[in-house]
């Protein structure tokens, strides 16, 4: 019950993001949400592996969205 709780609330504050911003930066905005959120939980915990594959993936999002 508390995982379906907690992905309705995440939804949610997609569709905030989404709404308030538009599709393309409400989605960044939500995936940066989500990334700082993961980064401060894996840094209270003192997880260097987590936080090295959170940088890894916020790197293949600027790979992708800056290749021209």
């Amino acid at each position: 019950m508390k995982a379906q709780n907690s992905r309705a609330y995440l939804m949610k504050q997609r569709d905030e993001y989404i709404r308030q911003y538009g599709e393309d930066l409400g989605a960044f905005h939500f995936l940066m949400m989500l990334l700082k959120t993961q980064g401060a939980k894996a840094h209270r915990r003192g997880d260097v592996q987590t936080l090295r594959l959170l940088a890894n993936d916020l790197h293949g999002v600027y790979l992708k969205h800056t290749q021209q």
